[in-house]
């Protein structure tokens, strides 16, 4: 119920978020640097609000992340300028970092491997599906009364989210009752056993790539709809074969259970629809191309996590797992500067294509290796 609060809530801007940008007069390597923005100061705090979520519970950092979140998207919301669209995203990165693996972990910690794989494969499924109503009317809303509108919403729904969540979990301990409370190690000792750890540094490695890879797909799938035709009326419904693609993807992870290796199914599915995005005319094709490529991104953050925690003890695993996610937001910062400069030498579809390669050859890479 929390992660269907928490991303129906977020999702009135999904379907208007560039070209809310663009709109207010933003270059697309400016709508770039904005998403840097907030990679940056996520990749800043996330280890450190991991630790602190180990420390003082998961659940009341969870919260705190939320507060976080609502109030950027509101900044958002009341502002038409670049250095308030920053402020905006510096905030609502704090909110994220807060938010990162908390949830996650703190019901891996009080569940075995086999729990926590299906309640998050069900729950993402259904947290996917609540996003397409407020995706929906979040497009409507934007062209009807303005762009600023759906951030505004988002904002609004983000403090209800809060309050809900505090109330249906209020009752559940912040750690296990057979917990015996311990001191919790600091961000740099755990970095350094990571990267002494090596199934975990081929985690972080390949997580920080893959988010690097995937940056452009974020970003650019309005533009390239609208450039091979779509219209900005019914945009706001591609969100529906996103989130039901996505969903999908959450719920076939679970079955996904096995070592290192098996990384390579979600990635082949993120990459290899949109091989040849860059030669193909027909816009349709292009949106049934991009939805299926959804369903690798569905698997891929749960399959990842499932099988990292298997090497991660219970007293540190926010951290660790924030460690990995702060990874992912600097291979974020990476994959957004590098798209965004080359969106002003060649298409975004051809972008695409340069990024579903360098997937490609990851999964290669990932099912050469030993478990």
């Amino acid at each position: 119920m929390a992660k269907v609060l928490e991303q129906a809530s977020s999702a009135w801007f999904f379907g208007t978020y560039v070209i809310f940008l663009t709109a207010a007069g933003l270059s697309l390597l400016q709508a770039n640097l904005l998403n840097v923005v907030f990679m940056s100061v996520s990749t800043l705090f996330d280890p450190f609000t991991g630790n602190l979520a180990d420390k003082i519970g998961q659940k009341r950092v969870y919260l705190f992340g939320l507060f976080f979140w609502g109030t950027g998207m509101l900044v958002y919301g009341l502002n038409h300028t670049f250095a308030m669209f920053a402020v905006a995203e510096g905030t609502s990165a704090i909110g994220h970092a807060l938010i990162s693996e908390a949830l996650e972990s703190w019901l891996r910690n009080h569940t075995s491997e086999k729990v926590t794989r299906l309640a998050q494969a069900k729950a993402q499924t259904w947290a996917k599906i609540a996003t397409i109503p407020a995706a929906l009317f979040g497009a409507f809303i934007g062209s009807k009364y303005g762009l600023s509108w759906p951030w505004i919403l988002a904002g609004l729904s983000s403090f209800v989210a809060l309050m809900l969540i505090w109330f249906l979990s209020h009752h559940i301990p912040e750690r296990p009752k057979r917990w015996q409370v311990t001191s919790v190690p600091g961000v740099w000792s755990l970095i350094k056993i990571m990267i002494k750890n090596r199934i975990l540094r081929r985690i972080v490695i390949l997580y920080a790539i893959i988010a690097a890879c995937v940056m452009p797909f974020n970003m650019f799938w309005q533009i390239v709809l609208r450039d091979a035709g779509g219209k900005s009326e019914w945009m706001g419904s591609v969100w529906i074969g996103i989130a039901l693609l996505t969903a999908l993807g959450a719920k076939l992870s679970a079955r996904i259970i096995n070592g290192f290796r098996s990384l390579w199914i979600p990635v082949v599915f993120i990459g290899l629809p949109l091989i040849g995005a860059a030669f193909i005319p027909n816009l349709w094709l292009i949106l049934g191309l991009f939805f299926t490529h959804e369903i690798g991104r569905g698997m891929w953050p749960l399959v990842v996590f499932n099988y990292s925690n298997r090497h991660i003890k219970s007293g540190v695993r926010s951290t660790i797992n924030s460690i990995r996610s702060a990874a992912g937001t600097i291979g974020g910062v990476i994959g957004l500067l590098i798209s965004g400069l080359l969106t002003e030498i060649i298409s975004p579809r051809q972008v695409w294509t340069i990024s579903a390669l360098v997937l490609l050859l990851v999964a290669l890479w990932v099912r050469r290796q030993r478990s």
